[in-house]
């Protein structure tokens, strides 16, 4: 079997695998194309059990619907969504709501949020609760981009990481 070629981010983020305009870009809260059905959350309870003003955070939002959705429900709310290729179509943005074209790689948000998604980039579950500084026990080498097709049938990358030594990830007291 012949290793494959990665590529580093910011070269994958370029491929039009990942830069595309189909990809999954109007997930909802529910239905069959929404959080709810893919990863067993239903982000409104999640942040009305938490907090009379929440947040959230959308990483690889598409073109927003989950959280223009939940603004309509959640007004008090401060919401946002980023995406590499960001909203493509016009659609009225409620108040509350900001959408980025940005790289998540390169990205760093300016407030903590009550609940950070990110369904579309890499297709893995990370659960915490409470604040902290998350770092991860391995390190990304790269990806390819001729993975071939995902379970949906778009075209998907295969991304590849190395462990990294548990005292690496610790922070220091």
């Amino acid at each position: 079997m012949t290793a494959p070629h990665l590529l580093p981010a910011l070269d994958l983020e370029r491929t039009s695998v990942v830069a595309n305009n189909t990809m999954n870009r109007e997930r909802g809260l529910t239905g069959v194309n929404s959080y709810a059905r893919e990863l067993g959350l239903d982000p409104v309870a999640h942040l009305t059990a938490r907090s009379a003003t929440p947040s959230w955070l959308d990483l690889c939002s598409g073109e927003g619907r989950a959280l223009r959705e939940a603004g309509s429900r959640l007004p008090a709310a401060v919401l946002t969504g980023v995406d590499l290729v960001g909203p493509l179509g016009r659609a009225p943005t409620p108040a509350g709501l900001e959408l980025l074209t940005a790289s998540v790689a390169h990205w760093s948000p300016s407030r903590t949020y009550d609940l950070i998604t990110c369904y579309s980039a890499r297709h893995h579950r990370l659960a915490l609760r409470g604040p902290r500084t998350v770092r991860l026990p391995f390190r990304y080498l790269g990806a390819d981009p001729a993975a071939g097709p995902n379970y949906t049938g778009q075209p998907a990358v295969a991304s590849y990481y190395e462990p990294v030594p548990v005292a690496a990830v610790v922070a220091p007291q």
